[in-house]
């Protein structure tokens, strides 16, 4: 997020020839992955993974540098390396089993996956809508199905990609079971009106977005980062509950989809407070499980203002803009790196 995607009139005829490419190579995927068994797909995922790792120079430098943050000399290299290993392949499971989602039925779902704390979304939403969140953990595509299963319906938050032509696809993988997907940027009041009819929303809250969109600092592995607000202003704007929920991997490839008891919060807190809580929720969980997150982005390319740079990835720089978000949304403190 934070630049200007093209339309399709706007683009090059070569990089229309480069989306048709990626195109039928995503319909032909769409097509053949439903009729794989799904521990076929989950094989090919741990194939995938490693090659892509290893051909993927960019990715892989910034997963490690990020790693390395994190975690200095309490991991070893090859510890950070399998992590970073990990996080490519859940990355490419989670985008498989998408695919493989179109076998679901009714009575198939729950052998892939175990619920835990529904009844709280159950309490949640008997006096109407609420806004579930969650991070790009585990299998977030299918935490999102399993609301919709369940019979929570609501809107789906996404970002939009680079080729205009892959949207549409996974927009109908992600409708399948009954949800509405919207752009990240035209979502605003569609989903306000959509929440005060009595509606709910999903939002993934560590889209790392430009300071030029509604975002705010959160601190994240104890550094500062720009993220989405989007589920602050709206709890802020509704007084809708705000529902923590994770996709937990386990052992024998399948998840607990995890619920937790709704989150309050003092009419005086702002919209930075709310979001960094509801990001401390869910990152013990990222610190017990490292590899299921997505580590191979530039997650903490802003260096607030008076920051150490030697606390942060190489590829971390000021920004105006960010000085600008960081004046504006005055986070209290520049806490110390926690374990």
């Amino acid at each position: 997020m934070g630049k200007k995607f093209q339309t399709w009139e706007e683009l090059s005829a070569g990089r229309r020839l480069r989306c048709r490419l990626e195109y039928a190579g995503l319909a032909t995927v769409a097509a053949t992955v439903p009729r794989l068994p799904r521990s076929v797909l989950r094989a090919f995922a741990s194939l995938a993974a490693r090659l892509v790792y290893t051909f993927d120079r960019r990715g892989r430098r910034y997963a490690l540098a990020n790693l390395r943050m994190v975690y200095g000399n309490e991991k070893s290299a090859a510890e950070m390396d399998k992590i970073a290993v990990e996080s490519y392949r859940q990355f490419a499971c989670t985008m498989l089993e998408l695919f493989w989602s179109r076998n679901f039925t009714g009575d198939k779902f729950p052998e892939c996956a175990e619920l835990q704390g529904w009844e709280h979304l159950r309490e949640a939403t008997s006096g109407g809508g609420v806004i579930g969140f969650c991070l790009h953990y585990g299998n977030f595509e299918w935490l999102s199905l399993s609301a919709a299963l369940q019979g929570y319906r609501g809107i789906i938050v996404t970002q939009q990609f680079r080729n205009p032509l892959l949207g549409p696809v996974f927009d109908r993988l992600r409708a399948l079971a009954g949800h509405t997907v919207i752009q990240q940027n035209r979502s605003i009041l569609a989903t306000l009106k959509h929440l005060k009819s009595g509606g709910s929303v999903g939002i993934l809250t560590d889209l790392q977005l430009d300071p030029s969109y509604p975002s705010t600092p959160v601190c994240s592995f104890g550094r500062w980062c720009s993220m989405t607000k989007m589920h602050a202003i709206l709890h802020k704007r509704t007084g809708l509950p705000l529902v923590p929920m994770e996709c937990i991997p386990l052992p024998d490839g399948s998840y607990r989809l995890v619920v937790h008891e709704p989150m309050s919060f003092p009419e005086s807190a702002t919209e930075q407070e709310i979001a960094q809580r509801c990001w401390d929720v869910l990152e013990p969980q990222l610190r017990r499980q490292p590899g299921s997150w997505l580590w191979a982005y530039k997650h903490w390319r802003h260096l607030p203002p008076g920051e150490d740079p030697a606390r942060y990835p190489f590829y971390a720089g000021r920004s105006r803009e960010f000085d600008d978000l960081w004046a504006a949304e005055s986070p209290a403190a520049i806490p110390q790196v926690s374990t």
